[in-house]
């Protein structure tokens, strides 16, 4: 890349950052092709995919990888909650609304089914009430045991835990929805934030379903152990990205899934032939998880004109990919004609690092 080039580049990728956080909402961050198993570089060129390596049955565009969806404001995610006691090692404790099954032998009068009142107690023959609450059975027994020995030789009590969870019966009540079940369905809100009985509110935007997923879960682990979630994608928002320059429809085009260059450029009604620079295109996009911008050069004139598909790059949410004129110098008319006509982004700037390919 020449030295005025990259110059002009810096330039224009100082001036189109505040695009990047458009939505007005956090966005996600844009993944490109690489090799399955490899990491991702956001600012390295395409490598061309080996056509060795393509499935003969697919067609070559399709056989490429596709990224994870992530999420964005206006999407429909369906919450399945799961309240069922905690595995643990250690010894069970009492608690209130417990029933717990009391048998001293040889005492059939003390013999009975109790139920953990609200202030942990039961109430005993012979003695009154009995705070059981926090005990683990083995240890009411012994303090039971202990109780009546004034009144009985040597006693033998069994305690038996008939039921148990009155916090498991609460956390049900909490998440139930009727005929539902425990299943709730949450819309993504325009600030891309969604609020979660108990745990509160989760950003959702720049997650895939499955972390988003860990992350509830994480903080349900920390507050309420025994709820476990599910989360699906029910329905999807869309998303826009921005094909700005030499192109016959400059703006913002709506999508529903996975796009690459050369078709958001389509959807601009195509380049403009007696201007467009195709094989100088810029495509510009925001990582919204590290804040970092990047800037990279692809030629759609490879994929357009020779067909080389490996050098179309997909993009994400609210990148912007920017047609230059033949004319380098005219960077300045692009700016005023498409950013402050289009955004209003006129006067604003952005605190922002960013990467130059």
């Amino acid at each position: 890349m020449s030295s005025a080039l990259r110059n002009n580049l810096v330039r224009l990728l100082g001036i189109l950052a505040p695009l990047l956080l458009l939505g007005l909402t956090p966005s996600c961050s844009s993944v490109f092709p690489y090799e399955k198993g490899a990491s991702p570089d956001y600012t390295e060129s395409v490598v061309p995919t080996s056509r060795d390596l393509i499935d003969p049955d697919r067609p070559f565009e399709e056989s490429r990888y596709l990224p994870r969806y992530t999420l964005n404001p206006g999407d429909n995610i369906n919450v399945a909650f799961d309240v069922r006691a905690v595995e643990s090692e250690q010894d069970y404790r009492i608690e209130k609304g417990d029933q717990i099954r009391v048998v001293v032998l040889f005492h059939d009068e003390i013999n009975n089914l109790y139920s953990v009142r609200p202030d942990g107690k039961i109430s005993l023959p012979y003695k009154g009430d009995f705070m059981i609450a926090g005990m683990s059975p083995m240890e009411a027994s012994s303090s039971i045991a202990d109780l009546y020995s004034d009144l009985f030789v040597d006693p033998s009590v069994s305690l038996l835990l008939e039921s148990s969870g009155e916090r498991i019966d609460a956390m049900r009540q909490i998440f139930d929805r009727g005929n539902m079940g425990q299943t709730w369905n949450y819309a993504v809100g325009p600030d891309g934030f969604f609020n979660l009985p108990l745990v509160g509110e989760f950003s959702a935007p720049g997650l895939t379903v499955a972390l988003l997923e860990n992350i509830v879960n994480s903080a349900y682990g920390r507050m309420a152990p025994e709820v476990k979630v599910n989360i699906t994608l029910t329905s999807t928002a869309g998303f826009g990205v921005f094909v700005m320059g030499e192109v016959n429809n400059a703006g913002r085009q709506a999508i529903k899934g996975p796009i690459t260059a050369s078709r958001a450029l389509a959807l601009a009604d195509g380049h403009n032939p007696t201007t467009a620079d195709l094989s100088n295109c810029i495509l510009l996009s925001l990582d919204v998880l590290t804040g970092e911008a990047s800037a990279r050069v692809v030629d759609l004139e490879a994929v357009l004109m020779h067909g080389d598909f490996s050098r179309d790059p997909l993009l994400g949410p609210n990148d912007v990919l920017v047609v230059p004129s033949s004319k380098i110098t005219n960077i300045n008319r692009w700016v005023d004609q498409y950013i402050s006509k289009l955004l209003l982004f006129r006067g604003v700037g952005a605190n922002m690092s960013y990467r130059l390919n």
